[in-house]
């Protein structure tokens, strides 16, 4: 900050770090305002799917805007919100999605979910279906009951206390750090399920409304994906005891693995309830959402006339922010942009695993991938790396304490050039700190 500059009047996320600022963006750049350009390797927080400065969005907000900014969904609906949902319950396929409820930000979209699971049991006369198991090291949002839902240790400790004791947590899904030097892929899952089932008998089965979890994780372990298998089985199991399965993708889904939902690129099956957001808009407008199943909507349906549907926010559904959402699915579907994500995923995978210095582990795919460095606990260098990097003019994601990993989300338009500049930012980067 110049001295001539006035101090910021913005409660910052970190009180005492000084901020560049941002003044433009164009494509996958972002420019400061002292002209310097940075790459934007992490879309934001796996958010700026179409880059920066795109003109099919641009021109749908200001369509939107000029035509109609808001109206409650108290009184109203539009048609952006109405042809987005509609694109988003198809995206499933057949029979996986019926509704879909617009908010405006992750943990808005996660608080719903929960919501809708207590009233789908509600409405089918099973009030003392209340606990909510999900697992550690998880991250689901920031509000109080998001945060209750997550396991993220830094973020959780100050607020502990206010949390919901109706929260429970298990194991997360991480065989390559978590799996037993005898033990098969397959006996791995298995002892993870078998981990849920033991919590769902503690509880008492009948006192468990439903099981949330990331499709693959995001900056808490860094993008640990889960299988076919474990996602099948824990539905099966929820299913079995009469609970609901909450997938949270508001990080990992709409495209960043290479299909619409993340569940799909992994082969597992539908969930009960999906929480969406970030790629969702492209970053162009605050917007997130909620995906029902046919059965937990026709529940709630059914018995409205008893037990009336009570959750909303002021801006749900908004106009702007759905036509914003409603152009960039519509780009990504019309420019095939999801192939491009799965062919460098592929490169960036390759890239990365073969010029990283000090390198543990690469894992994820498409454009959602962390790298995971061989050090030690008493001397991380993840914050270091990614420190060196925005210096070199690079932004990648840094992940929790728990892991000494960064993460890798950039936007689903980078070329297969920029991604090898992309990654020779990186190594030097890395180099730099290694090596001194």
């Amino acid at each position: 900050m110049s001295p001539l500059e006035p101090p910021s009047s913005i409660f910052h996320r970190n009180p005492v770090h000084k901020y560049p600022a941002a003044s433009s963006g164009d494509g996958i750049y972002i420019t400061a305002k002292d002209g310097s350009k940075t790459l934007d390797g992490s879309s934001g927080a796996a958010v700026s799917c179409l880059g920066h400065g795109h003109p099919a969005v641009i021109d749908a907000i200001v369509q939107q805007a000029r035509q109609m900014a808001f109206a409650h969904t108290s009184f109203f609906t539009s048609g952006p919100a109405e042809e987005l949902a509609a694109l988003l319950v198809a995206s499933g396929g057949e029979d996986a999605f019926k509704k879909c409820m617009f908010v405006s930000s992750g943990s808005e979209a996660v608080e719903s979910a929960l919501k809708v699971a207590r009233q789908y049991h509600i409405a089918n006369g099973k009030p003392n279906r209340v606990n909510i198991i999900s697992r550690r090291h998880s991250y689901h949002g920031n509000t109080l009951g998001a945060m209750a839902a997550g396991w993220n240790p830094s973020r959780r400790e100050p607020f502990a206390p206010m949390l919901s004791p109706v929260f429970h947590h298990v194991s997360p899904f991480f065989y390559s750090r978590d799996g037993r030097p005898d033990e098969s892929a397959d006996g791995y899952c298995q002892r993870m399920i078998d981990e849920f089932d033991e919590m769902f008998a503690s509880l008492g089965p009948n006192t468990v409304a439903a099981v949330m979890v990331e499709t693959a994780s995001g900056a808490t372990l860094g993008a640990v994906p889960a299988t076919s298998q474990y996602l099948r089985r824990l539905r099966n199991l929820c299913h079995k005891h009469g609970a609901l399965l909450i997938l949270d993708e508001v990080m990992c889904g709409m495209g960043r693995l290479g299909r619409t939902h993340a569940w799909q690129a992994i082969g597992g099956s539908s969930p009960d309830i999906q929480t969406i957001g970030k790629g969702l808009g492209a970053g162009y407008q605050p917007i997130s959402a909620v995906l029902v199943s046919p059965s937990v909507h026709n529940a709630i349906e059914n018995a409205h006339g008893e037990h009336p549907f009570v959750t909303g926010h002021t801006y749900q559904g908004h106009s702007i922010g759905c036509a914003a959402a409603l152009a960039t699915q519509k780009y990504i579907e019309e420019q095939h942009l999801l192939q491009n994500v799965q062919r460098n995923g592929e490169l960036l995978t390759k890239e990365l695993a073969s010029a990283v210095p000090g390198l543990k582990e690469v894992r994820g795919s498409g454009m959602f991938q962390a790298v995971e460095f061989q050090s030690t606990p008493d001397d991380p260098i993840a914050a270091k790396v990614a420190k060196a990097c925005m210096k070199n003019g690079l932004a990648v994601y840094l992940c929790s304490p728990l892991v000494d990993a960064v993460l890798f989300a950039p936007p689903f338009i980078i070329t297969e050039c920029e991604i090898q500049l992309m990654v020779s930012i990186f190594v030097r980067s890395v180099t730099e700190v290694v090596v001194g």
